[in-house]
């Protein structure tokens, strides 16, 4: 396999993810291979969640407006619960979110073994993919924790001076009266906001060589960490300007076809909502005064209709980010497996009589020669 600039691989990524999402096209076997790709994403989660909690707080907010509460929060908390037991409701809420955290995490890295090798191997087969990497999803789940703790405590450290800075900036605000001048708390939030600018980019940067020049030598050859990150620095040594390339084309993917796909899909979405929006407000019109039936049959369709939009919003989200998530690892693995020879031969398996495979990494882990691909493992 030829060595493929941060360029030329796009072409090939495109082919890969034709090829492993519809070719032929199944609407379910395209949403299963989506739902992989998208529980891989972190951009997915933040979808999920972010979105929903986003129309509860408007619902909710303009409940509050019509029906305020006569009651303030002293009133909502009974007297005859004490503080011990307040105390060990939190704990036990706390363990409750770190198991399902690590449940998460788990799965977010099972799930990336998975993708690689539904894309590298085309079989289709998901159990097939999950079971086969157990032992190797351990290991990257340490270093995804690891990895995650250094990221947290290097934050910790590096925004602590300055939101310490921003909360006696609010405070002082807060002393000013009912016309206090913003400056001072827009010139403290100003280095927060640029420190957590900074972090989000590096943390991106390293979730980006743990899933796309970690995870291969381990999934492939059941490399041990240090080896798959000597595999990376060998890499290095084409110069900076090949990596930096690499993560600006992976960043254009990522960001232009999700913007595009989400832009699309939002005004579908939209114009569905819309017209469900003016069905329901024409049976409310025609049914509502009807009597109780025509109002159960009212509240059942209205129930049905925003069951479907749910479903389509959900749908929506999954193809868009299982799509993006199978383009940027098929990205990924033709970029990558260009230097890599085991992973390019299964890319594209080398004729039986080429002998001058080019590659800039022509040794494995343990020093000797690349072991021959099997002829039927595409």
């Amino acid at each position: 396999m030829k060595i493929l600039s941060p360029t030329e691989a796009v072409g090939p990524a495109f082919r890969r993810t034709r090829e492993v999402m519809a070719s032929p096209f199944h609407l379910g076997f395209f949403l299963k291979i989506a739902v992989v790709a998208a529980l891989t994403q972190p951009a997915f989660y933040s979808v999920m969640v972010s979105y929903p909690l986003q129309a509860v707080q408007v619902v909710a907010g303009s409940m509050a407006a019509r029906h305020p509460l006569r009651s303030g929060f002293n009133a909502a908390w009974q007297p005859g619960m004490s503080t011990v037991t307040g105390v060990v409701l939190l704990a036990v809420l706390l363990l409750l979110g770190l198991f399902f955290w690590a449940a998460v995490v788990y799965l977010f890295c099972r799930l990336r073994f998975t993708l690689f090798d539904l894309i590298v191997y085309k079989q289709g087969s998901i159990r097939r993919s999950w079971i086969k990497y157990g032992s190797q999803a351990w290991r990257y789940v340490g270093v995804m924790l690891l990895a995650s703790l250094a990221f947290f405590l290097v934050a910790a450290i590096s925004t602590g001076p300055f939101f310490l800075k921003m909360l006696r900036a609010m405070r002082a605000e807060a002393l000013q009266g009912s016309n206090p001048n913003p400056l001072p708390l827009l010139a403290a939030m100003l280095p927060v906001l640029v420190v957590l600018f900074l972090l989000a980019l590096c943390w991106m940067i390293v979730d980006t060589v743990l899933q796309d020049f970690v995870l291969p030598p381990m999934a492939l050859e059941d490399a041990p960490i240090g080896g798959a990150f000597r595999r990376f620095f060998l890499l290095l040594q084409e110069g900076p300007a090949m990596f930096l390339g690499y993560l600006l084309v992976r960043f254009v993917l990522s960001i232009g076809i999700s913007w595009v796909l989400l832009t699309l899909v939002g005004i579908v979405l939209l114009v569905a909502g819309a017209g469900c929006g003016l069905v329901s407000l024409l049976l409310y019109r025609t049914m509502w005064h009807g009597g109780v039936v025509m109002q159960f049959g009212f509240v059942l369709i209205v129930a049905v209709l925003a069951v479907v939009l749910i479903a389509l919003y959900l749908m929506a989200m999954v193809s868009i980010y299982g799509t993006v998530g199978v383009l940027k690892e098929s990205y990924a693995v033709f970029f990558y497996g260009s230097r890599y020879a085991r992973l390019g031969d299964l890319l594209e398996p080398p004729e039986k009589d080429r002998t001058d495979v080019q590659t800039v990494f022509p040794q494995d882990l343990s020093g000797s020669l690349p072991e021959a691909s099997p002829p039927d493992v595409i």
